[in-house]
């Protein structure tokens, strides 16, 4: 007999409970999944727990209530019952020959009744000969709808006998929800008017409301219609295993791990029931046996050996991302070690930012979050970087990618104004099933499936369509999200950065535009600024604190790139562009003096704009006319170029830049 206790999930609570007294019940969420439940047997001892499906669980259920007709039908297969002698009683409600304490009585039903006693049986035939047809290969015929859903509404309306049929895959009942044919609706409206005219069976050992269960995948699946403002219907949300659950599955089944003791009272190690709670959070039951059955094929004790530390995370990873080793712990102590030289050696100033942002290295490393007692399961770090245009925010962002993973195609970059539409979510995450696009996934869920362990950097966040937003919730939340073909998708391996310009430039209706922040003001001022504008943007343009909880503290503003920082940025770019003719042709490059201080005053004039202002200005006045001198003089590989000085022509009329170079053996 099942027991549902105050230990069952709260769904389970709500089943039990809300079953009496309502006709129709919709079960929607995590409707695939197995069902735990706890079962009392024939002793007085501790109930034990078992697991079913969700259809098995409700018939075994509903049996234990002592309904004397349960059965189940789904778009595919006929209405069943869990006996034949059910089918038998079903009959006879329909045919109206069901037993009663006086004859006269037989008589006396319903008018659904006895249109309903020429229908007779589904197929004039029991379940143990459609059982033969499935054997023996006959194909069935299609469910005639109309009619199943007539015979369940004669027998709701039975006073007599207690029934409950149980609609598996309501989803596909419908094809649109909100434009359905007129065939679909007139369907569900039939099923509404069943529900509607349900009735009670009393008796003297009991109560029983006629009962009619739809399972679905989501509510709105089903056309609002059936269960808006109707007071004899429910909407139960069956969810996944809880931390409870969780620890009561590792528990039970710890005796299956790989290395586990076979003997069934060895009870599983604290450390393995924390740490299996902790790292299968939103895992369903049957996601946590694959865990089992991972740990068995791959002979991954659930506890070191050597150690005696447990390997329920490594399992859970594995399972996760498709990976034996996570990438968090092998990288190298020694670029870690450096970290604070290898950013301040590619990031020019912003000491502010880089020591932030070396902070949350070191966090993510670790892989700690307050309020958990293990590591948590959102993102191993979130950044959110604003300030001005050109100062380092997205070189910022390769760095770290390229400090944590060894390179900077670790780096996964989404320009958020091309997801400025309403329908830009189908881009991240997949179109929807039926439409263009589907098979090929969303272009954020198929980098992350490819590269679990990356830098994710939305750039200009605040261009993106607020609906997108919604999806940022979850990750940032929950570190995971559900793409368009069902799989889940894991974020909690990597780091997000989201940057920003807001704050440095307002739009007005009589101005066009107006600077709020200006290279002369104090760092503290301008971080000020800027944080008012980005409150301002998610509180009352967007309407969305909630996404701005989200970030926390961990906002990030860059400074102004001011002299002597500029003469440091060039000397930056002239060592990469070193590298680059070295690399190429063979040929090294070398500015004399003048040379090099006419560069750095020709680049402070683009200032303003930032790091790309420097480095178009070595473009122009040094790369564009360094590669015309080679050309034109057709510089052999393997020589040294040295520049000597920089001579302008036209500052007034348009720059043009000419060099004076000598070519030297190395």
């Amino acid at each position: 007999m099942i027991v549902i206790n105050e230990e069952s999930q709260r769904w389970l609570r709500e089943l039990a409970r809300f079953s009496s007294i309502k006709n129709v019940l919709f079960l929607y969420g995590n409707t695939y999944d197995l069902v735990s439940f706890p079962v009392l047997g024939e002793g007085d001892g501790e109930p034990r727990w078992t697991e079913s499906d969700l259809p098995g669980f409700l018939r075994r259920w509903l049996m234990g209530l002592d309904y004397e007709i349960v059965g189940w039908a789904d778009p595919l297969e006929e209405l069943s019952f869990v006996t034949p002698e059910m089918e038998t009683l079903f009959d006879k409600v329909l045919r109206g020959t069901e037993a009663c304490a006086d004859p006269a009585d037989q008589t006396d039903h319903h008018p659904q009744m006895e249109a309903g006693r020429s229908l007779g049986t589904p197929e004039q035939k029991g379940a143990a000969a459609r059982m033969a047809d499935r054997v023996r290969g006959v194909r069935p015929r299609p469910v005639d709808w109309d009619t199943v859903i007539h015979r369940i509404g004669i027998a709701l309306q039975n006073p007599r006998v207690p029934c409950a049929f149980i609609v598996d895959f309501a989803s596909r009942l419908t094809s649109t929800p909100d434009r359905m044919p007129r065939d679909e609706r007139m369907l569900l409206t039939r099923m509404l008017k069943a529900s509607l005219a349900s009735r009670e069976v009393v008796r003297e050992k009991g109560r029983w409301n006629n009962l009619l269960i739809l399972i679905c995948e989501k509510l709105n699946d089903l056309p609002a219609f059936l269960y808006l403002n109707n007071p004899r219907a429910r909407s139960i949300h069956v969810e996944p295993p809880d931390r409870d659950e969780r620890a009561r599955f590792v528990s039970r089944y710890y005796r299956y791990f790989y290395g586990a003791p076979r003997d069934g009272a060895a009870a599983a190690p604290a450390s393995v029931v924390s740490d299996f709670v902790d790292f299968t959070e939103g895992l369903s039951n049957y996601e946590m046996r694959s865990l089992l059955s991972l740990s068995m094929r791959e002979r991954i004790p659930v506890v070191d050996e050597t150690t005696g530390v447990s390997n329920v995370r490594r399992i859970s990873e594995m399972y996760k991302y498709g990976v034996t080793v996570s990438e968090w712990d092998q990288m190298d102590p020694k670029r870690l070690s450096n970290a604070e030289a290898f950013v301040r050696g590619r990031i020019k100033g912003q000491e502010a930012a880089v020591a932030r942002v070396l902070d949350i290295v070191k966090r993510a490393k670790i892989g700690i979050a307050a309020g958990d007692t293990k590591r948590t399961n959102r993102p191993r770090g979130v950044l959110f970087f604003a300030g001005p245009t050109g100062v380092g925010k997205t070189e910022m962002a390769k760095a770290l990618a390229e400090l944590l993973f060894g390179r900077e195609e670790r780096l996964i970059r989404f320009d958020m104004s091309e997801y400025s539409v309403q329908q830009a979510d189908q881009r991240l995450l997949g179109a929807p099933p039926g439409y263009i696009g589907y098979e090929e996934g969303g272009q954020l869920t198929n980098a992350v499936k490819k590269n679990p362990f990356s830098v994710l950097l939305f750039d200009e966040i605040e261009k993106a369509h607020p609906s997108i937003f919604d999806k940022f919730l979850q990750i940032l939340d929950d570190g995971r999200i559900t793409d368009s073909k069902g799989d889940t998708v894991y974020f909690s391996e990597c780091i997000i950065i989201f940057t920003s310009n807001l704050g440095t430039v307002a739009r007005t209706e009589e101005t066009g535009s107006k600077v709020l922040v200006t290279p002369e003001m104090p760092y503290p001022q301008m971080r000020g600024v800027v944080l008012d504008a980005i409150r301002d943007h998610f509180n009352f343009t967007l309407g969305r604190p909630e996404i701005l909880n989200r970030f926390g503290d961990n906002f990030v503003v860059f400074d102004f790139i001011k002299p002597p920082l500029d003469e440091q940025i060039v000397d930056l770019l002239l060592s990469k562009l070193d590298k680059a003719t070295r690399e190429t042709r063979k040929t090294s490059l070398v500015l004399d003096p003048p040379a090099r201080e006419k560069l750095v005053a020709l680049a402070r004039k683009q200032l303003h704009h930032g790091g790309r202002g420097i480095r178009n200005a070595v473009d122009a006045t040094l790369i564009n006319p360094l590669s015309r001198y080679l050309f034109d003089n057709n510089v052999e590989s393997g020589k040294r170029v040295r520049v000597l000085d920089l001579v302008v022509h036209g500052e007034d009329t348009g720059t043009r830049v000419e060099l004076m170079v000598r070519v030297e053996n190395p």
